[in-house]
């Protein structure tokens, strides 16, 4: 086997596009804890943008204005998959239904909830934890411009 080409490439970020900035800005840091780095402009494509930091992941923004809408099919996991190309960002946390119970009372947009591999992703109108139910272990949000965003728990990767 070869040495890969770029072998000491590290991550740094990605990008969304996004209809408003500012509003882009305050969801990221609400419910991720994100800081804006910097703002800035690119003229000649109309551009409003900005980079966002927490730890060493960060999110570039792009605001132009007229840009098309997440189509409807990109805005669910299940269905987001058979269009080709970058699918969704993901966060570890420790108790993913307490998680998905906060984003739930937020009013946060839940495109899908796990509650079994074998099960898979479901869309579900109250995803609380109810008698009978398993606890979810992974779940899908969309930010207001339908980019998916997938929580899952810590410990099915631990290092």
């Amino acid at each position: 086997m070869t040495a890969p080409l770029l072998a000491h490439a590290v991550p740094h970020h990605f990008c969304v596009s996004v209809g408003d900035r500012e509003a882009a800005i305050a969801w990221w840091r609400d419910l991720f804890g994100f800081e804006c780095e910097f703002t800035f402009e690119i003229g000649h494509i109309g551009a409003k943008g900005a980079f966002l930091r927490k730890g060493a992941m960060r999110i570039e923004i792009f605001e132009i204005a007229g840009s098309a809408e997440t189509p409807s099919g990109r805005r669910m996991p299940n269905t987001d998959l058979q269009t080709q190309g970058t699918k969704h960002f993901c966060f570890a946390v420790d108790d993913v239904q307490a998680a998905l119970d906060a984003v739930h009372a937020a009013g946060v947009q839940i495109a899908g909830v796990m509650r079994d591999r074998k099960d898979g992703m479901h869309r579900e109108d109250d995803p609380r934890l109810s008698p009978g139910r398993k606890p979810a272990s992974a779940f899908f949000i969309n930010d207001p411009w339908g980019t998916l965003v997938e929580i899952l728990a810590r410990a099915d990767f631990a290092a």
